[in-house]
């Protein structure tokens, strides 16, 4: 063996040496318990697609754990259990006329929380002038998956939702 030979069968082994480490590492990081934290990006989108897509059970699987979750809508009012936000958007994605795009335009991300600004372009049916709203969401990591455990609507043009909606405004 020369010894450009040896040099490369150093280099092999050493190679070796140093992926077996990592892989040793690797596997006792994990054996410890240690869990990678989801992305946030990655289910705030998830989140969005369940709205456009009328997924009402992927929807359900981004909603809190718990059963007291805030929402309040575009005349103010406020719904407080998670069960009540459910039936809403259950009646609201049967409808199949509806246009939604949303939008996030600003998102802070801690440790365990997480926010979102969406604004989102609605139309109860394809013909009708669009309008504005904007939705916040507040997330939680719980059980090692962002949950969302807030959620506000403000209607930017309430005229436009209350046409929308069917409400006479006096």
């Amino acid at each position: 063996m020369n010894a450009l030979d040896k040099r490369h069968s150093y280099m092999k082994i050493g190679g070796a040496r140093i992926a077996a480490i990592a892989l040793s590492f690797l596997l006792i990081s994990c054996d410890q318990g240690t869990t990678m934290k989801p992305d946030f990006d990655t289910a705030l989108q998830n989140h969005l697609g369940s709205i456009a897509a009328r997924d009402i059970e992927a929807f359900k699987g981004n909603l809190t754990l718990d059963e007291t979750l805030y929402t309040v809508v575009q005349n103010g009012h406020a719904f407080t259990k998670k069960s009540e936000l459910i039936e809403i958007h259950e009646q609201w994605f049967q409808d199949l006329d509806w246009v939604w795009k949303g939008e996030v335009v600003h998102k802070v991300v801690g440790e365990d929380m997480a926010m979102a600004l969406i604004k989102y372009q609605y139309q109860a049916k394809p013909e009708d002038a669009p309008f504005s709203t904007w939705l916040v969401y507040v997330f939680q990591l719980q059980d090692g998956k962002w949950r969302i455990v807030h959620d506000q609507n403000t209607a930017l043009d309430y005229a436009a939702f209350a046409r929308s909606a069917g409400i006479e405004i006096k």
